[in-house]
């Protein structure tokens, strides 16, 4: 009686083991920012990839720069400023929480914050030969006034 106790004991307890491996995902995954973007090309090179959490206070700016990787940024809180040269003369334009861009490796720009609130974003650099080139401080474009 014992055996047939502890072998249904044994069954029970595998059947339920295995059903509860069953039901767990053998991948979790979720989305820390999501944005919408336009299509783009974007040539990556092989190196080292950074994921950047990145707060920008009001009247904060990064100044004209380029940098040494390509970048996809997603804003997740506030509205960025962003002034580019290739881009409408360089007129300001808007990225707001929920949408982002893309940026080539070497691309001229300014992103500031002229809100009132926190700009919060993430910045992912593709394919960087040395991470130190992630912000390289430039001199603003002719035709720029920003």
């Amino acid at each position: 009686m014992k055996f047939k106790m502890l072998g249904l004991l044994l069954v029970s307890t595998l059947a339920l083991a295995a059903a509860a491996t069953a039901a767990a995902p053998p991948i979790v995954a979720k989305a820390i920012a999501v944005g919408t973007m336009q299509a783009t090309t974007i040539h990556a090179q092989s190196g080292t990839a950074v994921l950047d959490s990145i707060t920008i206070r009001p009247g904060g700016n990064f100044g004209w720069h380029v940098h040494g990787a390509p970048v996809a940024v997603i804003v997740t809180g506030g509205t960025l400023t962003v002034f580019d040269p290739k881009v409408q003369g360089c007129a300001p334009f808007k990225v707001s929480k929920g949408q982002s861009f893309v940026e080539p490796a070497n691309h001229i720009h300014l992103a500031r914050n002229d809100g009132t609130t926190n700009v919060t974003l993430y910045a992912f650099y593709l394919g960087f030969k040395d991470p130190s080139q992630a912000n390289v401080a430039k001199t603003q474009p002719k035709g720029c006034n920003a």
